[in-house]
């Protein structure tokens, strides 16, 4: 004959307290994982073609001439 079974006492815990917690953490990690790779790759991705662009639009600017009559100093170089 099997012996009887006894119900477990008030308050005592019949689950771990942390029971499920290792599969919560595990799909933490892969999502901290993917957004830190996301973001290095977006950094770098980024870095080549903003320089250019910005390289670009510094020789555009370094390009232009000033005109006296839209020169808001009134101080060009054939201004006087």
């Amino acid at each position: 004959m099997a012996p009887d079974t006894l119900p477990p006492l008030p308050g005592n815990m019949t689950v771990p307290p942390l029971f499920g917690w290792g599969d919560i953490l595990a799909v933490l990690a892969l999502v901290v994982l993917v957004a830190v790779t996301f973001f290095v790759v977006t950094a770098l991705g980024a870095d080549s073609r903003g320089r250019s662009e910005f390289e670009a639009s510094l020789q555009a600017r370094s390009s232009r001439r000033r005109y006296p009559s839209t020169d808001p100093d009134g101080e060009g170089p054939t201004a006087g």
